[in-house]
């Protein structure tokens, strides 16, 4: 081969190394690109996989701990204890009046704590004994039992079932798709004297496990790998080894390659699995390198045609071309070829455009799902309303009807529709302080309707913040912590102050929200500090930390980090937090 290039002559020799040299670039061009979108693919396909896989396995947990939490309060029951013990020896009394006090002090304030909790299905309690007086919806004779998933192993105490439909009333459209978990009751002397069933619907807490959209499955399975609930893919006959270690790993299910993950589920005696098709991803990886490849493979011979009275052009072309690939390489993802002409060095640039501009719109794409993302955090964050709360002030409101009629009933519920119109209503992601301001006058409306105390509203407020646009909901939470963490107002009539300056000179303005409780010491207030900027990790779902970090986050996103709150406190001399925002003179509607 060397001493027929030499033979040559310098046309044709300069042509050959030209053909060699692009060969192999367009080669490992291509190999390089090819790695790169399959480890790209892959990657982000992983993470969306362990994204839902841990998601799905948090709220399985949550709910197998709910479960067990409301199992232990009606286990803790001493009044239905020593009810079911009446039945199960047959001293059961035909008191109506005694039935009904029991129906209302006991089977009332359990049917209160099944309606709190909206992950809840039902709870029901079984007598061991049957045509008892029963008590809807908690309490049954052991003739509902029949036709239950579990009437077989009825003395199998502590057991999970999963994904069947309710029968105890045939007659009725009931749910499908149940699960629960079983407990028998026993007496003080250790008799059963009934079972307690506490049920879940798996389409709305585990939504996952009934919504493949045939490229991942998810579903409960036990320890031996036989289904219990969801989908899984059609022509799957047996599952592979699997650890459940919660790590994904590459498996072949048929002709299809998956990603798995699979893990034991705490206070649930089964497994979470989750299966990824990857057929999708490699038959787009695989046509991308086929056209990458002819493309190439296009560009290579168009270069080998060329003449060698063109030569020096065409490797003139090539050199413009490689410097723009290796401008993209190195991170100028605005680099772009410039086409002159209609040869092979001007083909070469174009199809290299084109593939460039494929890059950018993966990237772009990349970037618009990343913001998509942020933007669904804030509408959740927009939605959050605190349904005990709600609930409080709807038992107050009851009590007072049920008392006298002729009290403040209307004034109480126009407030309550004032709240939630303003909660629900998608007007905007900003509004007018004055909204924001009316929204916690109403607030503390009904707050004053659930305690025997006044919560007095002091506001010191400049005409011109009132036209100020805020985040809806962002000062409700610090006003509520105000009212619920303060303290003070748990033996007497307090006041929450809001009070609003500008300060012109960093064009912004502060609005503080100081409460009279009984403050906090130096280390408490660090703490909260670190858990509003995220440094501290959140200790409970009900402390205060949590509702400021998610007001602090929001400000900050929307706009920027030279804004949030602040917070100064001393012990026994309550607690100040401050709003700061960007003032602007003529707020623009957003």
């Amino acid at each position: 081969m060397i001493r027929w290039l030499k033979e040559q002559s310098l046309a044709k020799r300069l042509t050959f190394v030209n053909c060699l040299f692009v060969l192999a670039l367009t080669a490992l061009l291509w190999y390089t690109m090819f790695q790169s979108m399959q480890t790209t693919a892959m990657q982000t396909l992983l993470r969306e996989s362990e994204l839902r896989f841990s998601q799905s396995v948090i709220q399985t947990e949550r709910l197998a701990e709910m479960c067990n939490t409301n199992t232990q309060v009606f286990l803790n029951t001493p009044a239905l204890v020593a009810h079911l013990e009446e039945l199960a020896v047959g001293d059961q009394q035909e008191d109506a009046l005694k039935l009904m006090q029991f129906y209302r002090n006991v089977i009332g304030s359990l049917e209160k704590i099944v309606l709190s909790n909206l992950d809840l299905y039902q709870i029901r309690v079984y007598s061991v004994r049957e045509n008892i007086h029963e008590m809807m919806p908690i309490l049954y004779g052991a003739d509902r039992i029949t036709g239950t998933p579990w009437e077989s192993n009825a003395m199998q105490s502590g057991k999970w079932y999963f994904d069947f439909a309710d029968s105890l009333f045939m007659e009725r459209k009931q749910a499908d798709h149940l699960m629960c978990l079983v407990t028998n009751i026993v007496s003080t002397s250790g008799e059963r004297i009934g079972v307690l069933e506490v049920l879940v619907r798996m389409d709305e807490a585990l939504p996952a496990l009934f919504s493949s959209d045939g490229r991942s499955w998810s579903m409960l399975i036990d320890h031996s790998g036989h289904v219990l609930a969801g989908e899984f893919p059609s022509g799957m006959t047996a599952l592979p080894e699997i650890a459940a270690d919660g790590v994904v790993e590459t498996v072949r299910i048929g002709p299809d390659r998956m990603l798995a993950v699979r893990q034991t589920l705490k206070g649930m005696d089964c497994d979470y699995l989750q299966l990824t098709s990857l057929a999708d991803i490699d038959a787009a990886l695989y046509k991308q390198a086929l056209i990458l490849l002819f493309t190439l493979l296009t560009i290579f011979v168009l270069i080998s045609y060329a003449t060698s009275r063109m030569i020096r052009q065409v490797l003139k072309g090539v050199y413009v071309a490689f410097d723009g690939m290796r401008a993209f390489a190195s991170g100028d993802i605005d680099a772009r070829l410039i086409v002159t002409g209609h040869d092979e060095a001007a083909d070469f640039a174009r199809e290299v455009n084109g593939l460039m501009d494929s890059i950018r719109q993966l990237m772009q794409n990349n970037l618009e799902r990343e913001v998509q993302a942020q933007h669904m955090e804030l509408r959740a964050l927009h939605n959050q309303i605190n349904a005990h709360f709600i609930y409080n002030v709807l038992e107050a409101i009851k009590m007072m009807a049920e008392i006298d009629e002729k009290y403040d009933i209307a004034d109480a519920m126009t407030s309550l529709g004032k709240l939630l119109r303003y909660s629900m209503k998608w007007e905007s992601r900003n509004v007018h302080l004055s909204k924001e301001i009316d929204y916690i006058r109403n607030y503390l409306t009904l707050m004053n309707l659930r305690f025997d105390y006044v919560v007095k509203l002091n506001l010191e407020m400049p005409e011109e913040l009132y036209s100020q646009r805020i985040p809806k909901i962002s000062l409700q939470p610090i006003v509520e912590n105000a009212v619920v963490h303060g303290g003070a107002i748990l033996t007497a009539d307090t006041t929450i102050s809001i009070i609003g300056t500008i300060d012109h000179e960093h064009e912004c303005c502060k609005i503080a929200i100081s409460d009279e409780g009984q403050g906090m010491d130096l280390d408490q207030l660090e703490i909260l500090r670190k858990q509003i900027d995220g440094t501290e990790p959140k200790q409970s779902s009900s402390g205060n930390g949590i509702g400021l970090h998610n007001v602090h986050s929001r400000i900050q996103r929307t706009f920027g980090s030279a804004y949030g709150l602040t917070v100064e406190s001393l012990s026994q001399r309550g607690t100040t937090v401050t709003v700061i925002l960007p003032y602007r003179e003529k707020e623009e509607q957003t």
